[in-house]
């Protein structure tokens, strides 16, 4: 770890735990005959996360009007689903502040929920071949900024400054801190002990040449994040300047004039309400 960053995190006194409902669902055996009940009881013994879990089952996002349950929702918008979007909230969830809310952290959810939406856009779009987490991947790869909005607000607004000037996002975080929100979110990851795929896609979603075991997933929400911060669903309603890395549209073997295609799509999507 860079020592610079080390002595960043050490000013957290307290050092989130990854929440027990999401560490529940991550221990479930991979074998949805077995666990769909178990699933849903966990979510069911949580009742917030359970509301945001219906809240996302029963957006338009999903394609269903009318109101269902958590059995009924992993019936239908399937079972990983399901457990992505409840390890994701649960998770995001620790870094809200009780009932005042907080609208850096609310934009930074939103843009999160976006990328997801997104990420799931372009697998149905260019019919990319990928695992089931890339929707936990979407909620999960800003997780950097949560920790900064949550427990370093004064960075945190320190770079909003810099990025309202039209500083390269990039460039803006490492002029106030050193390093940036992906080397954050991948030390809590190490932490957590997240899955590798989460793991690689928090670290590289800004450089997926990088990238070695998720290659697919990374580059994919590298596209999301971009499309989404050139659509104005960033963290700010400014363009970030995040660069593109061409080296996801070749992992993915998508043209860049099929992606600028897309992109007019993705400016489309609807947020989904009540999360």
């Amino acid at each position: 770890m860079d020592n610079n960053l080390r002595l960043f995190v050490q000013r957290i006194t307290k050092l989130p735990t990854i929440p027990v409902i999401a560490q529940e669902i991550l221990n479930l055996v991979d074998d949805e005959l077995s666990t769909v009940g178990r699933l849903e009881e966990i979510i069911a013994n949580d009742p917030p996360i359970s509301a945001k879990v219906l809240s996302f089952a029963n957006s338009a996002f999903f394609g269903y009007k009318n109101k269902i349950g958590i059995r009924d929702a992993i019936m239908r918008i399937g079972y990983n689903n399901v457990k992505n979007i409840a390890v994701g909230i649960s998770m995001l969830s620790l870094f809200e502040n009780g009932k005042n809310p907080n609208p850096g952290y609310q934009k930074i959810f939103e843009h999160s929920v976006s990328v997801g939406k997104i990420s799931r856009l372009l697998i149905k779009n260019f019919g990319i071949s990928v695992q089931n987490e890339i929707f936990l991947g979407g909620l999960m790869h800003d997780l950097g900024f949560f920790v900064l909005n949550k427990y370093f607000s004064d960075d945190y607004e320190n770079i909003v400054r810099e990025l309202t000037k039209e500083t390269p996002a990039l460039e803006a975080e490492k002029a106030v801190l050193n390093f940036t929100h992906a080397d954050i979110g991948v030390w809590l990851a190490d932490n957590w002990n997240l899955p590798n795929g989460i793991h690689e896609i928090i670290h590289l979603h800004h450089a997926p040449s990088l990238a070695k075991e998720s290659a697919k997933q990374v580059a994919l929400i590298h596209l999301a994040d971009y499309a989404a911060n050139e659509n104005l669903s960033g963290i700010i309603k400014t363009k970030l300047n995040y660069p593109l890395d061409n080296a996801a549209l070749e992992i993915l073997n998508i043209s860049p004039i099929d992606f600028n295609d897309f992109m007019l799509e993705a400016s489309l999507i609807d947020e989904p309400s009540g999360v």
